[in-house]
């Protein structure tokens, strides 16, 4: 057996960073908001619970102009050798 593999990704300490959020017909959450992944940068954390989470088709106009909104507050940092 071997180990997991884990990523640490810390979200940024904005107290209001945009996000979006959702809860399916059976109650499963999804939430997707700004993060800070170490050594790499800004980028989107995407966190559901453990039976992942449905949009509906519906929704998908307002899940994207939300992870636009998301991305557009991020601001790429210079990268150190």
């Amino acid at each position: 057996m071997t180990d997991p593999v884990v990523t640490e990704i810390v979200v940024i300490h904005n107290p209001r960073p945009p996000r979006y959020h959702h809860t399916d017909v059976d109650g499963d959450r999804l939430l997707i908001t700004t993060a800070d992944i170490p050594n790499v940068g800004p980028g989107v954390m995407f966190r559901t619970d453990p039976n992942g989470s449905s949009v509906p088709l519906a929704e998908i106009p307002n899940l994207i102009n939300r992870l636009r909104e998301i991305a557009e507050t991020q601001t790429p940092k210079e990268s150190t050798p």
